[in-house]
């Protein structure tokens, strides 16, 4: 579990120290093989000091992962979760493929790792935690049941398309993978899907 972070630029700055030296041996090394030992030391940190921001290295993974999330979910605040227009969902899709094109040297590290995994992972905490905080007041009358549901469907759809995306090496246009997206699930047929099933969830 990631523990809160601390945004005084010491910390920042021994957070990046050891983000960089385990970018470093993700290169040289199978993350199996990696030891804490071996990050602080590339970082020239006591071993003491990874504990005051990291729990495990897979706590420092997930940072990782999370600095591209943190990208997408960050503008979401401004979504209007019943979009009337298809170019808006399209271009709040686009910002979440550039996210992750803009990322695109973590995005190489992570395919030495079970990417499917940790990926997938993370979505669900930054799709449940968007639903409780937002969703959950937008749209009071969607059950929490129901939304499991939806929260695991967004982050397995979303996962479908970025696996093959990288593994082709990102060669498509964020937006036109936002579009073939928009196209294949939509809010609107989320939204009618929702309205007209929820009922079987209570």
């Amino acid at each position: 579990m990631a523990q809160t972070q601390s945004f005084d630029p010491r910390a920042v700055r021994t957070r990046t120290s050891l983000q960089n030296a385990f970018k470093d041996l993700l290169r040289i090394k199978s993350y199996q093989k990696i030891t804490i030992t071996d990050i602080t030391e590339g970082a020239g940190i006591a071993r003491h000091t990874f504990y005051n921001h990291y729990e495990t290295k897979q706590d420092l993974l997930d940072n990782m992962v999370d600095s591209v999330l943190d990208q997408f979910f960050l503008n979401l605040d401004n979504w209007n979760l019943f979009l009337a227009e298809p170019d808006e969902e399209k271009a709040m899709l686009t910002a979440f493929f550039q996210a992750w094109k803009d990322h695109e040297e973590i995005v190489n590290l992570l395919k030495s790792i079970d990417i499917e995994f940790v990926i997938m992972e993370r979505l669900k905490v930054f799709f449940t935690r968007f639903f409780y905080e937002k969703v959950s007041r937008e749209m009071p009358s969607v059950d929490l049941e129901l939304a499991r549901y939806v929260i695991s469907f967004n982050a397995y759809s979303l996962l479908g398309l970025l696996i093959p995306w990288f593994e082709s090496g990102m060669n498509q246009k964020p937006e036109d993978l936002a579009g073939f997206y928009n196209q294949l699930a939509g809010s609107g047929q989320r939204r009618k899907a929702v309205e007209k099933f929820q009922d079987i969830f209570r």
